[in-house]
């Protein structure tokens, strides 16, 4: 146990981003089975997740407890993929406490394409929101339903197909209910801005959509909620028409993402030290 707990202090020291001198925090998404009880009684992380660290995600997730999805009334054992953050700070004396949070639970979404900002849409200096609706089929195929843009003609039109695009390339896995997969619904907004030399979609990627401009989608609980507060007022009419809540309570209550047969009911931050 003492060897298992020095390599992962190792772990955290050299593989994990640093984001502060005494912080390191990552992402991970879990496979997990739920009972008909709402338990976590199995987990499945990714084959590159180093094995002392997919050992406290597994301690942690078989923590947490959901509201236990029905079909008919009756509760039903389901297979999802819970999204959590992994976070070691270390104190004065070198010790890490470990802090894993939930982030989300649904389908897994490989978020593997940047949107594309069209460079016929920057030459048009066109910047704004897509917001986008779709429906995950059991086969992992995203059909696009709906979509909108606070952005007119060509130039919104443009944004709106980078925005499809994107979307469809990257790949998705459904959640099952009792072995069987099911249907789920996307939604989403994207801002595309001109101003920023960023891109936050997908989180992990790091690449840069353009030299002259910013885009990045943003969702429940993200890192880039900040990104709404610098809104103009028409685009944050946008996002209550197209069905995104703003203000003091959006981060509880806008929904942007896959939807999940499952509901969080006990989810607390767990905390390790070692």
């Amino acid at each position: 146990m003492k060897s298992m707990r020095w390599l992962l202090v190792l772990l955290l020291a050299w593989t994990l981003p640093a984001w502060a001198d005494n912080t390191r925090q990552q992402t991970f998404v879990v496979g997990a089975d739920v009972n008909a009880q709402g338990e976590v009684t199995q987990t499945q992380v990714d084959a590159g997740v180093a094995k002392p660290i997919a050992a406290v995600l597994d301690l942690a997730l078989k923590h947490w407890r959901f509201v236990p999805a029905q079909r008919d009334g009756k509760p039903l054992p389901v297979h999802t993929f819970i999204e959590v953050k992994f976070e070691a700070i270390a104190d004065a004396s070198g010790k890490y406490v470990l802090t894993i949070k939930y982030v989300s639970q649904g389908p897994k979404w490989d978020k593997k394409f940047i949107p594309r900002y069209p460079p016929d849409a920057i030459r048009e200096r066109a910047e704004g929101n897509v917001a986008i609706i779709g429906e995950l089929q059991t086969d992992g195929k995203l059909t696009i339903t709906d979509s909108q843009t606070s952005v007119g003609g060509r130039a919104g039109r443009l944004l709106v197909q980078a925005a499809k695009d994107s979307l469809l390339q990257d790949s998705y896995i459904p959640e099952q209910m009792d072995g069987m997969p099911v249907p789920a619904r996307l939604r989403v907004i994207i801002n595309f801005n001109l101003n920023r030399v960023a891109a936050s979609f997908p989180e992990r990627s790091g690449r840069r959509v353009a030299s002259k401009g910013f885009c990045g989608a943003a969702k429940q609980g993200s890192s880039e909620r900040d990104l709404f507060k610098e809104m103009s007022e028409t685009d944050r009419n946008f996002m209550e028409k197209t069905g995104f809540d703003v203000g003091a309570e959006a981060d509880r209550s806008w929904h942007s993402g896959i939807s999940s047969v499952l509901q969080p009911r006990m989810v607390n931050p767990v905390r390790m030290q070692l």
